[in-house]
This record gives structure tokens, C-alpha cells and sequence, in this order.
């Protein structure tokens, strides 16, 4: 009779190992699903991020490259009227040197 008790003691204690072994390996399953699916909402979110540097990038490029045309356009502008304003100045100068020379 002990040795039935015994017996049933040992089975209740192999079936108890094998649902631990079970459960443990559910539980291995599940957390490596879950590490598969972090590095996969992972790599979402740096793509995510990755492609809004890009955009930003490339939104700021153009906008200075607006802003170097601008100032271009204005250097030209300021160039060609200190041009006209020095071949006024060499007009002015010329005349007064003519009349000089006239005078004399």
C-alpha cells in the first residue's frame, strides 16, 4: 500500500516536471515572439524617424538654397548699380578733366 502511494506520489510528481517543462518552454516561446516583435516595432519607428530627417533635410536644403539665390539676385543688384554709379562717377570726372584741358 505505501509502495501505491509511493507510485502515485512519483507519477503526481513526473506530471507536475513535465507541465513545469511545458509552461517553461510556452514562456520561452512567448518571450522570444516578444523580442521578435520589439525589434520590429523598432526598426519601424527608426525608419519612421529616418525618413522625417530626410524630409526635414531636404526642406531645409532648399530652403537656403532660396535663400543664397536671393541674396545672389541682391549682390547682382548692388554690383550693378555701384558699376553705374563709378561709370557716372568716370563720366563726371572725364568731363571736368576735358574742361581742364579746354581751359588751359
Amino acid at each position: 500500500m505505501i509502495s501505491k502511494e509511493i507510485g502515485k506520489v512519483k507519477e503526481a510528481e513526473r506530471k507536475a516536471v513535465e507541465k513545469v517543462e511545458k509552461a517553461k518552454g510556452e514562456a520561452e516561446w512567448i518571450v522570444k515572439k516578444a523580442v521578435e516583435k520589439g525589434k520590429k516595432e523598432a526598426e519601424k519607428i527608426l525608419s519612421k524617424a529616418r525618413e522625417k530627417v530626410e524630409e526635414e533635410s531636404k526642406r531645409v536644403t532648399e530652403e537656403a538654397k532660396r535663400e543664397a539665390k536671393k541674396i545672389e539676385r541682391k549682390g547682382k543688384k548692388d554690383a550693378e548699380r555701384l558699376r553705374e554709379s563709378s561709370l557716372q562717377n568716370i563720366e563726371k570726372t572725364a568731363e571736368i578733366v576735358v574742361e581742364k584741358v579746354l581751359e588751359s
